[in-house]
């Protein structure tokens, strides 16, 4: 079963960054080029797991719930552009404010997850939403270029608070990946059980 762990977004905030989405999809450099995120799935991925074995998701889950989760302010304040060098091949939006609690968490679900197998990721953590994903990856497009052809004004979003986080099963179709909802984990009810 190929999993993830992330944070949901309020439905205030998922409205607004359905907005912004909105308001980008008829620039000429964004509308043929992007394949844009579904508002009902923008997260902040905490971490990809890949494929994990289906009798081994117990182990996991246990494993996650274990995991003391703080409390996490954030706001979605500028666009990105990823990866940061090369071609840009996802449009996305920082997730920023207090980053020592969600920075903290990702490290604790990294060490929890390594014994299982999953192994640890290669790269910083850097949260952020994705917005969508080029079709094709453009040497054209780069955060600077963005900040040109983007109103900036579009962001901040509303702050929020999280106060638990989902571990999902992402399904890929043809037509975008279906996310399963598996179990949530949250910061009042650390057993939080789910289907």
């Amino acid at each position: 079963m190929r999993l993830f762990t992330a944070i949901e977004f309020p439905e205030h905030v998922r409205a607004h960054l359905a907005r912004v989405a909105d308001a980008l999809r008829p620039i000429p450099a964004l509308r043929e080029n992007v394949s844009w995120t579904k508002p009902d799935t923008y997260h902040v991925t905490l971490k990809f797991l890949g494929d994990v074995d289906d009798a081994r998701v117990p182990l996991l889950v246990a494993s996650l719930r274990t995991l003391p989760i703080p409390m996490m302010t954030f706001t979605v304040d500028r666009f990105l552009v990823l990866p940061g060098q090369g071609p840009a091949r996802v449009l996305a939006a920082n997730v920023t404010r207090d980053l020592k609690p969600i920075v903290s968490l990702f490290h604790q679900i990294e060490s929890a997850c390594q014994p299982l197998g999953v192994a640890r990721e290669g790269r910083d953590f850097k949260p952020h939403v994705t917005l969508g994903r080029f079709r094709r990856p453009s040497n054209r497009m780069t955060a600077a270029t963005l900040i040109r052809i983007v109103n900036p004004a579009l962001l901040p979003s509303p702050t929020f608070t999280a106060t638990a986080y989902t571990l999902f099963q992402s399904t890929l179709t043809p037509t975008g990946p279906i996310y399963t909802f598996l179990v949530t984990i949250s910061v009042r009810d650390p057993l939080a059980t789910g289907n």
